[in-house]
């Protein structure tokens, strides 16, 4: 090849490099430009129905295996989708399972809010919350997963103390053990932090290890509020 062909070629790939760097800008700003534009609110519907169709396939796999190790091929055949069609919806897996422990969690918050919010009394309110961790936590739930993942961010300082929706629930706690001291209906003396705490503790770690003989049932729900509002300590002679 001459000199003069070199060069020919030279200008031609940099142009090329340039045309497709320009198409490449083109693409992106286009893209910019949808995601700008508001969806309708038939779109957006569509939007949340089917990204709850795969939140509820992942949570599917995750249930039957005790953990999140299950592949996104999975999650679209159950889906009846392309693996191109979850990553509209979500980034990555991490996304995905990120998303459903989050839902999860705030399920949890909202119910036990509600709760509160019923005007009951608080020895009602605390066994009317441990029932609800009792159902939710329960076999066929991804909820002690989705704690236990929050409890690590917090460990690793990627979830601050205030966002954590477990500390909301510990503090709903505190405030209902407080007042239900008020009324006598537990120990005057108990550390009511600790004991919110041990009330989160005993549903997550119970629902790890249901058994025939110890299910996340009503009675468990009453038993660990009775432990933690009377102790186990021995009765003295």
């Amino acid at each position: 090849m001459t000199p003069t062909e070199e060069r020919h070629e030279a200008q031609e790939g940099g142009e090329e490099d340039r045309s497709t760097l320009n198409s490449a800008r083109d693409k992106e700003n286009s893209s910019l430009q949808q995601r700008r534009t508001p969806r309708s609110p038939t779109k957006t519907r569509k939007s949340a129905t089917t990204c709850r169709r795969i939140m509820d396939a992942a949570t599917e796999l995750m249930v039957e295996r005790g953990n999140s190790a299950f592949q996104m091929s999975e999650v679209s055949r159950r889906c009846n989708m392309s693996k191109g069609a979850l990553y509209y919806y979500f980034v990555d897996k991490e996304d995905l399972v990120n998303a459903v422990f989050r839902a999860s969690m705030d399920d949890l918050v909202a119910s036990i809010e509600s709760v509160v919010a019923s005007n009951m009394s608080a020895h009602d309110a605390l066994v009317a919350i441990c029932h609800e961790f009792s159902k939710r936590t329960g076999e066929g739930s991804p909820l002690p997963m989705a704690i236990v993942h929050e409890l690590v961010q917090l460990r690793e300082g990627s979830c601050t103390k205030e966002e954590a929706r477990i500390h909301r629930i510990v503090l709903i706690l505190i405030d209902l053990l407080d007042k239900a001291k008020d009324a006598n209906d537990v120990r005057k003396d108990i550390d009511t932090r600790l004991a919110a705490i041990a009330i989160c503790g005993a549903y997550t770690f119970g629902a790890l290890d249901v058994s025939a003989t110890h299910e996340i049932d009503s009675s468990y729900a009453t038993g660990v509020l009775d432990l933690v509002a009377r102790g186990v300590g021995l009765s003295k002679s």
